[in-house]
């Protein structure tokens, strides 16, 4: 008979135990990877920060230009160059994505 009197305690606590809370992990975004190896030759043409956009004509395809705060997807294609602008239309970042 004590055995029964048990079963329904232990059952309960089986069951409040797979409530419990999962251990916090960081969170991964995958639309947004960290720095990583240069997939797009971005390096090749940090020289151009600073300059207009103009020239980000003669930049080889894949690319996306745009300025900070522009509506982008957020799809990364890593060897797209991304040439990013500020309000005066001078390039102010090249990097992968």
């Amino acid at each position: 008979m004590m055995k029964t009197t048990y079963a329904g305690p232990m059952l309960a606590l089986v069951l409040v135990a797979g409530c419990s809370a999962a251990p916090m992990s960081k969170p991964v975004n995958p639309t947004q990877p960290t720095s990583g190896p240069d997939t797009c030759n971005a390096a090749a043409y940090q020289g151009l920060v600073g300059q207009d956009a103009v020239v980000d004509l003669s930049l080889p395809d894949p690319k996306r230009t745009y300025r900070l705060g522009d509506p982008v997807t957020k799809d990364f294609n890593p060897a797209r160059l991304n040439i990013k602008l500020d309000d005066t239309d001078t390039i102010i970042a090249i990097d992968c994505g």
